[in-house]
């Protein structure tokens, strides 16, 4: 199953690898990641790949990891389910800008080094044609669960 997490930490780097040690004892495979900062925290989102039946387990485990302040994670949905689009445009903005086009009340969540997660309103995904999720550059995703306490969504942008 491919799945989205995003992860707010403590500014500290062995937060960081502790989380990378729990993505390599836990057996997920990094489709791609990304992390940026802020004055006080890291930000880092990833496209993991693992069975479906160990996701929660992840998740909770993550969730109590030192330092770890907020967990989120998003299913991969290919229905109108899915409420966020993940963009991993690279050095090539255009994606960005058509989903931009395509969704004009999107939200930016995240953005760093060409990756970026995008909040579709329900509204705009009926009013509108969907993107070509073909193309493997854009991913759709449903909201699953999240460790905060109000649905504060955006993450640093780098």
């Amino acid at each position: 199953m491919q799945w989205l997490i995003t992860l707010e930490t403590e500014q500290d780097l062995i937060v960081t690898c502790r989380l990378m040690n729990v993505f390599r004892r836990k057996g997920l495979k990094i489709a791609t990641l990304a992390m940026s900062a802020r004055p006080d925290a890291f930000s880092m989102m990833a496209v993991l790949e693992s069975p479906e039946a160990d996701v929660d387990h992840i998740f909770n485990y993550i969730r109590c990891i030192e330092g770890v302040r907020s967990v989120t994670y998003y299913r991969h949905e290919t229905s109108e389910n899915a409420g966020f689009i993940f963009v991993d445009a690279g050095a090539d903005s255009s994606r960005t800008a058509d989903i931009l086009k395509t969704f004009p009340e999107s939200k930016l969540i995240f953005a760093s080094h060409g990756k970026f997660l995008f909040e579709v309103p329900t509204e705009s995904r009926r009013r509108t044609a969907q993107p070509d999720f073909a193309i493997p550059a854009i991913l759709p995703f449903a909201f699953v669960k999240t460790t905060r306490s109000a649905p504060h969504l955006e993450m640093a942008v780098a």
